[in-house]
């Protein structure tokens, strides 16, 4: 008996050991500080029905595997290391690349060649010599190599099936540091090298993208834009929130998108200004819309004619906001430039009238539980005003902070003249608006809340 008790805490003991000699090397590696700015680079070539992927990430930003080190713990054991380095590129870094060809997901690639080199290696700045770079001899077993300072550089090859390619990549590298920036090269069949570059994971990217594929994919990008965008979400409900009917919040909508997609038209042509302070002062107005759209429905008095002559102005506003973020996302449409801003408008105005359209009976179906409507209308467009003030707050605080160097000479004829066109036709826009809501009768319609509640027709 007192020996099958000795057994028993001998194997209760080996387990442990043996649990932590497995354990520890992912408990170091978990232990790893995340990195604070991870730079990747991608080079992509299809040719003859298969797809080559040359990829070089930092060594550090594998967090999940516990590298060999000699003696001193930082230098790496590179003889060591290099077994080490099919695996994880092919179970750590490939998965943050999904890549598929006409919507059918590609398998898990083939890890053809992998290496480490030097911090200040210069092979990734064109795709040729990356290609030849993994043809180069590799480092000596003796170089003094830090894990902190390595690059990691893959070579994947993809097998496309029979057909003509339609190669869409999806990265997913965002949680590779804290911040990540991306540089990707695509070399087509056809014409020159195509260079994007992109922080954190930029969604659906196609290769050689057609015009169907730029139409679909910034339709739902102007989508998504308007579903993660929380100021365009906030000033659409403080909007609609006085009204219980579409009739009276139609011209509303109308108005706003239609100044939206305006702006987001002049400002891709150029009519605004490209400086430096634009940007943060079109985030400081925004806020300032939102603010004044929630202190209206708290004073009350809210007609739907003025209301869209306020849509009409804040739509102009958001147009410059959507601009902004447009800007970075139509070098994922390839020649097909036009065709990326109009879909991406058109994403937008859908979602718009979406999300408005599905506001006000959301609201009205609310509010009818309230016992005083007025009350509870003051309440939440309070709230939301305080969420715009401090929004404000933060953005004024940073638009502060950027230079203010006007320079008035001959060059600035133009961009004066362009910016007083755009004054007139607002102003024309203003006074159309108004004159079309007093011929539908809105002129004196005033929305006021009340006890009872009427049904959305």
């Amino acid at each position: 008996m007192l020996a099958r008790d000795t057994l028993r805490r001998r194997a209760r003991w080996s387990l442990v050991g043996a649990s932590v000699v497995v354990l520890l090397p992912f408990v170091n590696a978990a232990n790893r500080p995340v990195p604070e700015a991870v730079n990747i680079t991608v080079f992509s070539r299809i040719d003859a029905h298969r797809l080559e992927l040359l990829v070089r990430v930092p060594l550090a930003a594998i967090k999940d595997i516990q590298f060999p080190t000699r003696g001193d713990g930082d230098t790496l054991d590179l003889p060591m290391l290099k077994s080490m380095l099919p695996g994880a590129a092919r179970y750590w870094v490939a998965r943050a690349f999904d890549v598929s060809d006409n919507g059918q997901a590609l398998p898990v690639p083939q890890v053809a060649d992998t290496r480490v080199s030097i911090s200040g290696d210069q092979s990734f700045d064109s795709y040729r010599s990356a290609a030849s770079h993994f043809s180069d001899p590799e480092l000596p077993a003796d170089e003094q190599l830090f894990w902190q300072q390595t690059w990691f550089d893959i070579r994947y090859l993809y097998e496309l099936p029979a057909g003509e390619p339609r190669v869409v990549v999806t990265p997913r590298v965002a949680d590779l540091g804290v911040r990540v920036s991306t540089r990707l090269t695509t070399i087509g069949a056809a014409g020159p090298p195509r260079t994007l570059s992109f922080d954190g994971d930029p969604g659906p990217i196609d290769l050689e993208p057609h015009t169907v594929d730029t139409l679909t994919q910034f339709l739902s990008r102007g989508a998504r834009f308007v579903a993660g965008s929380a100021d365009i979400l906030l000033l659409l409900f403080c909007l609609v929130l006085p009204f219980r009917r579409y009739r009276q919040s139609s011209p509303v909508l109308i108005s706003f998108a239609a100044a939206l997609v305006v702006a987001l038209a002049l400002v891709a042509a150029g009519a605004t200004p490209r400086t430096v302070w634009f940007g943060p002062l079109v985030d400081v107005v925004a806020t300032i819309c939102i603010l004044l759209a929630a202190l209206a429905n708290i004073v009350g008095r809210v007609t739907p004619r003025r209301r869209a002559l306020f849509g009409l102005g804040a739509g102009a506003v958001f147009g410059c906001f959507t601009a902004a973020a447009l800007e970075p996302q139509l070098q994922f449409g390839g020649t097909h430039v036009a065709v990326a801003e109009l879909a991406f408008g058109a994403g937008v105005v859908l979602a718009v009238t979406l999300v408005a359209g599905l506001l006000l009976p959301v609201t009205v179906l609310l509010f009818s539980f309230a016992r005083v409507e007025l009350l509870e209308r003051v309440i939440v467009s309070a709230l939301a005003a305080d969420t715009a003030w401090s929004w404000l707050v933060d953005r004024w605080t940073l638009f502060r902070k950027v230079p203010l160097e006007p320079n008035f000479d001959a060059t600035m004829t133009a961009p004066a003249l362009q910016t007083l066109a755009v004054v007139v036709l607002i102003g024309g826009a203003v006074w159309f608006v108004n004159e079309w809501l007093k011929s539908l009768r809105f002129a004196d319609e005033e929305v006021a809340p009340r006890q009872s509640q009427e049904p959305v027709p």
